[in-house]
Parts: structure tokens; C-alpha cells; sequence
């Protein structure tokens, strides 16, 4: 006589095929995607906020650059008495280009209606502001904006060393209030 097997009887005893995962390594395959993600976004909001300060950092030092072509066009014209002229003037005027986030010139603007991570220079207080995203930090000093202004300094009236350049008043780009991580 001949034993028939269905497919249905056919499961040895002891051993059993498994299909897809069980519900603990779902869960454990769950928590690692998520944990990697936090780290994943952790990191992505550090390297956003790196990127912020450094194109601030460059635009600033490209303003800086301006001022002292500015400075030295006055000084080959021989208009060094306009110098103090320059203390009131938007710094951005004197750029080739404007930096893509300048939003313009503003007599006592809305800040807080103004888009973060932009530029403007606010004409009543002669001063260039820029306003940071919210969420950053720069140099663990927290601030909504890093403020500029043109400023006259006065060469010191008596030098260690006589210099053979005449002592005349300086102009730089100064950041206002604490130092914000910049320099």
C-alpha cells in the first residue's frame, strides 16, 4: 500500500518555515531607523547652522573689503575730508554685487515680518543688520540679529614709533552689541 502525503501533513516535527519578520525584529529594525534618523537630523541642523555663519562671515568680510576699496579711492582722489561721510552709508552700496539674501534699505522696519537668514540695512540707525534663523547659535551667544554699522575711529594721537603716514581718522565695519561669534 502507498502512503499519500498532502502538502498540508508534510511539516516535520520540531521545524517550521518562517515568512517575513516577527514582530519583535520589526520592532527592533523600527527603533535603530529612528534612532539614526534623530542622529541623521541632530547633525543635518548643526552643519545648517555652520553654513549660515560662514556665508556671514564671507559676506561681512567682503563688506569690510568695500569699505577699504571705498577708503582708498577717497584717499587717490585726495578727498580724505569726505571719510566721515562713509560712517552713515549702507556698506552694501559699495559691493559689486549685492548678496542674493539683501532685502533692500528699511526706515524702522517690522522685524519680526521680515524672513529670517536675510540681510537689509536700516536707515535710521545707519546700521546693516542680518537676521539669523531662529534656532541658531552663534558662538553660544543666542540672538535674532547681528547688527553692523560704519564707524569712524580716530588714529591715536601719539604713536611709539613716528610713522612717516600722516595720522588720519579710520573707518571699519564694526558689529554692534556682544560679538556673537563673529568677528
Amino acid at each position: 500500500m502507498t502512503k499519500c502525503h498532502s502538502p498540508k501533513n508534510n511539516v516535520v516535527a520540531g521545524s517550521s518555515r518562517q515568512r517575513g519578520f516577527t514582530l519583535f525584529e520589526l520592532a527592533v529594525v523600527a527603533s535603530l531607523i529612528a534612532v539614526l534618523a534623530g542622529v541623521l537630523l541632530s547633525r543635518l541642523t548643526v552643519v545648517q547652522q555652520e553654513a549660515e555663519r560662514v556665508a556671514v562671515q564671507q559676506t561681512v568680510a567682503a563688506l569690510r573689503a568695500g569699505l577699504r576699496m571705498k577708503v582708498l579711492q577717497l584717499y587717490v582722489a585726495g578727498q580724505q575730508n569726505q571719510l566721515p561721510a562713509l560712517a552713515g552709508q549702507n556698506p552694501v552700496d559699495w559691493l559689486l554685487e549685492k548678496p542674493v539674501n539683501y532685502l533692500g534699505t528699511y526706515t524702522a522696519p517690522a522685524i519680526e515680518k521680515l524672513p529670517q537668514s536675510h540681510w537689509f540695512f536700516d536707515q535710521s540707525n545707519a546700521e546693516l543688520i542680518y537676521i539669523l534663523n531662529r534656532g541658531n547659535i552663534f558662538g553660544g551667544y543666542r540672538s535674532e540679529l547681528l547688527q553692523f554699522k560704519v564707524s569712524l575711529q580716530q588714529a591715536p594721537l601719539a604713536s611709539a614709533k613716528p610713522s612717516s603716514q600722516v595720522d588720519a581718522p579710520q573707518l571699519a565695519l564694526m558689529q554692534m552689541g556682544e560679538a556673537g561669534g563673529l568677528k
